[in-house]
């Protein structure tokens, strides 16, 4: 077979991006993962400019700085962690157009685009702020809304290795959207770390076929020990976060939820204080772990020994993986996610409803939501567990009688823990406290909870169990 792809240097690969073109962006997690080459020379190409973007966030802050984005499609607008980017400060002047699209829904509509379907009815959203302006249907009883298709003109995407053909591979759970980006993309250019002989990777083995592939990029290596250190240093701040003054701290709290799951269900862990919950699974626990970035079967966190920056979970953070475990891509993770195959998601709450309604994704200090892929998660679950601290930082209450923020899926969480209790969402307007954290009373937790509680018979305090005990605990 002859060579068909053209290999060039990142400037040239992105010299034909015109003003007003939509660009979508691959990556999830690390920077490793997202092609910063083609990023940094987008944000040098001065024809680029009036850009429409279409990634799980705004993909390279440079672009923003210079002005050279209109619109931005994606499931994070900002972030609940990091304010004052230029991007979000630019969305919430108006200058930049934020079109909030859940994260396994905006993967849909790139693969609608890439199959030749103009728009799909989807139910993820359908109550909420998603659905504004959409057109609305009811199908067997249960409400959609219709999504359109998306069609880049140029796809950047990032793959381990390319071969002359353009069949790339990947490793780990680093494939997210790149697939799906890459067949949608009428331009696909893939940033990778080897360009090999055609033949050099075996047909198995191709993540992304050549025929979805117009460029290759060789990565420049210089820059990732600079990136290698501003993850670490992230991973850092996580630990640094992890303690608190008072009522359980967030591994108390991951740990008290790890102790509700049995064997043989599968589940999918949000992004904050969710995560920690894979630190109290272990090999023999039977039950498996899910992440929308495409891993299934994961453990806890890994030993300096045990490293490999390939596998991470939603947030982006190193995991190790157990027998049995299986990576994919964003697409296949979501289509588990909505067609009903997990069995419980545990995510992170700003408010939570006495009827179970979860808001997750706006706070009034941000300037654009980052809704990630919990609207997805809530749409086909029969059990979600949030995990958040009871108050605010200011002391206002997060448990409430009616959400004032704008939902992620209305009555879909089953059961709350926080750093004061453990409740139980009963779905007819109840809630019922089941535990109290070490030294903490009724009366305390009440106070700090808008609904009234009712007092499980049983009422104890939590008591916590050492790593190797919970699988039998749960």
């Amino acid at each position: 077979m002859s060579a068909r792809h053209v290999v060039l240097s990142a400037q040239d690969a992105v010299r034909d991006v015109f003003d007003g073109a939509m660009i979508c962006v691959g990556g999830f997690g690390p920077i490793k993962n997202r092609p910063i080459d083609l990023l940094t020379a987008l944000a040098e190409q001065p024809n680029a400019r009036n850009m429409t973007v279409v990634s799980n966030g705004f993909p390279h802050q440079p672009l923003a700085e210079n002005h050279q984005v209109k619109k931005l499609i994606g499931a994070f607008g900002g972030s609940v962690y990091r304010r004052a980017a230029a991007s979000e400060e630019q969305i919430r002047s108006g200058e930049l157009e934020f079109e909030p699209s859940p994260q396994g829904i905006f993967t849909e509509r790139l693969r609608a685009g890439a199959g030749g379907i103009a728009a799909f009815f989807s139910p993820v959203g359908a109550h909420t702020a998603v659905a504004a302006n959409k057109e609305r249907r009811t199908i067997d009883g249960r409400d959609y809304i219709l999504e359109t298709a998306l069609r880049p003109d140029f796809g950047l995407i990032r793959a381990e290795k390319g071969d002359l053909a353009g069949n790339l591979t990947g490793l780990g759970s680093t494939l997210n959207f790149h697939p799906v980006m890459a067949a949608a993309s009428r331009v696909t250019i893939a940033e990778v770390d080897e360009i090999v002989p055609i033949g050099a990777i075996a047909p198995e083995d191709v993540k992304v076929p050549g025929i979805y592939v117009d460029r290759l990029v060789l990565h420049d290596k210089s820059r990732d020990e600079q990136n290698d250190a501003e993850e670490r240093q992230r991973r850092r701040r996580r630990e640094i976060a992890a303690t608190k003054p008072f009522g359980l701290n967030a591994d108390q709290m991951a740990e008290r939820a790890a102790r509700l799951l049995k064997p043989g269900q599968y589940v999918n862990l949000g992004m904050g204080i969710p995560t920690r919950v894979a630190n109290y699974i272990t090999a023999d626990s039977g039950v498996l772990m899910h992440a929308e970035n495409g891993i299934l079967g994961y453990g806890p966190e890994p030993t300096e020994e045990e490293f490999l920056w390939h596998y991470y979970n939603a947030q982006g953070q190193p995991v190790t993986v157990l027998p049995g475990s299986a990576v994919f891509d964003s697409f296949a993770a979501f289509t588990m996610a909505r067609g009903g195959h997990l069995d419980v998601v545990i995510l992170g709450g700003l408010q939570v409803s006495r009827h179970g309604d979860l808001a997750n994704w706006w706070a009034p200090h941000m300037a654009a939501g980052g809704m990630g892929g919990a609207m997805d998660l809530c749409t086909d679950v029969p059990e979600l567990i949030v995990i958040m601290d009871h108050t605010t930082r200011e002391g206002d209450k997060k448990i409430l009688n009616e959400c004032s923020y704008p939902l992620t899926a209305p009555r879909c969480v089953t059961k709350i823990i926080t750093d004061l209790a453990y409740i139980e969402v009963r779905g007819d307007g109840r809630l019922v406290l089941r535990e109290l954290a070490p030294g903490v009373s009724v009366e305390y937790v009440q106070e700090r909870t808008e609904p009234t509680l009712e007092l499980a018979a049983d009422l104890h305090e939590m008591t916590f169990a050492a790593l190797e005990q919970l699988t039998a605990s749960a």
